[in-house]
């Protein structure tokens, strides 16, 4: 407790010192904004521990959440108003994971049902936006099912294959998973999910051809993708050969690397960046911004907080056994998977996915369904009776 105590007095002097930092540097901050953030997370912590499972790591993702605050408001004020409302929604989701029983639903084909529904009503009715038919319209709420269907098929995963049956039934549904989002042209999320399945399968029960098996199944989707899909195509040539294609679809991966470039070690300031250069710095290139205005050491100290979230999850995980550990398990590889992906693509060490970077990007869809995740990882701690946070003896 007095160690959670600390971590939470050290993170209200960050952001007071940040907000102190950008009066200076601009002469104006929007001031209730980050207080109903630091009061939102002030909240979930408390019922949290109330509730006996593990806040530990609220604080960081507290951090991540801020971030992305303060990038989104250098772009765009709008974009800062939309990620608040998204984290106060997210934090609802994140209660429903702490309190329902959602892993120990006996039912585990409906998980995997809810998540294929979920893309079939998207891919007949959905809408297109950025060359994916990802987007569905409910009078004026605007939203993208396959973040919670990520979500369900990560705990269909978790269930099933803790059952160390036949493989008939995940390999048929994750084709069926992978052909509707191929369909939607949305294929980021179909990477992450069979990258999800293979590390479940293979941490369940190691065998060399199910590795063989998982890689030789990759590379045939990657090589099926770049063929059929234009926008698959100029991802992959963007991230080969950007110097080319400096006026067309190279232009953001450069002006990313430009921004990364220039930034050095300490950043050139907070405001002082050139973020509106930036394609898409809203979404999965806030990293970009982040590293231009705050330097490697800003850059290292997120990944850090994502370095601290996933500990946080591994020490829930190394306390559960059974489903309850490989649905964990899956959600933690989604959600730090995601990053990596999103990450890597902005350092051009991949082709740009196409997928926002959880907890700081622009996305009240993304933001929601990572804030489920949170809370379900957060919830196994509780029920597998086993309190982090107890106080010292």
């Amino acid at each position: 407790m007095e160690l959670l105590s600390r971590t939470w007095v050290g993170f209200t002097g960050w952001i007071a010192a940040v907000l102190l930092w950008w009066w200076l540097l601009q002469g104006q901050v929007i001031w209730w904004q980050p207080a109903a953030l630091w009061a939102l997370f002030a909240a979930l912590w408390l019922v949290t521990r109330q509730l006996g499972a593990d806040p530990s790591g609220l604080p960081f993702t507290a951090v991540l959440v801020f971030c992305g605050w303060i990038i989104l408001n250098r772009i765009d004020p709008v974009f800062a108003e939309g990620h608040l409302l998204g984290t106060a929604l997210g934090s609802l989701l994140f209660l429903a994971g702490l309190l329902l029983p959602l892993v120990r639903w006996p039912l585990r084909r409906t998980w995997a049902y809810g998540a294929l529904i979920l893309l079939a009503v998207t891919a007949l009715f959905g809408e297109s936006a950025g060359g994916a038919k990802a987007w569905l319209s409910v009078s004026c709420v605007r939203f993208q099912p396959v973040e919670l269907a990520k979500v369900f098929f990560a705990v269909y995963l978790g269930k099933e294959l803790s059952r160390e049956g036949s493989l008939r039934e995940p390999f048929l549904y994750m084709i069926c998973f992978g052909l509707l989002l191929a369909w939607q042209r949305d294929l980021g999320p179909a990477v992450l999910v069979f990258v999800v399945f293979c590390w479940l399968l293979l941490y369940n029960s190691f065998a060399w051809y199910k590795l063989l098996g998982c890689l030789a199944a990759l590379a045939v989707a990657f090589v099926g993708a770049v063929c059929w899909f234009p926008h698959v195509e100029s991802r992959v040539l963007a991230w080969l050969r950007p110097w080319d294609y400096l006026d067309s679809r190279g232009y953001q991966v450069v002006q990313g690397l430009f921004a990364l470039r220039s930034g050095g070690l300490v950043g050139q300031g907070l405001g002082q960046g050139l973020v509106r250069a930036i394609p898409h710095a809203h979404t999965d290139y806030g990293f970009a911004v982040l590293g231009e205005e705050f330097g490697f050491l800003g850059v290292c100290a997120l990944l850090l907080c994502y370095l601290s979230l996933a500990f946080w999850a591994v020490r829930i995980l190394d306390g559960l056994e059974g489903e309850q550990r490989l649905v964990g398990l899956g959600l933690t590889l989604l959600l730090h998977g995601q990053t990596v992906l999103v990450t890597g693509g902005v350092l051009r060490l991949m082709p740009v996915a196409g997928m926002t970077l959880p907890f700081v990007s622009y996305g009240s869809s993304s933001l929601t369904a990572q804030f489920l995740m949170l809370g379900i990882v957060a919830g196994l701690s509780r029920r597998g009776g086993r309190s982090q946070c107890a106080e010292p003896s």
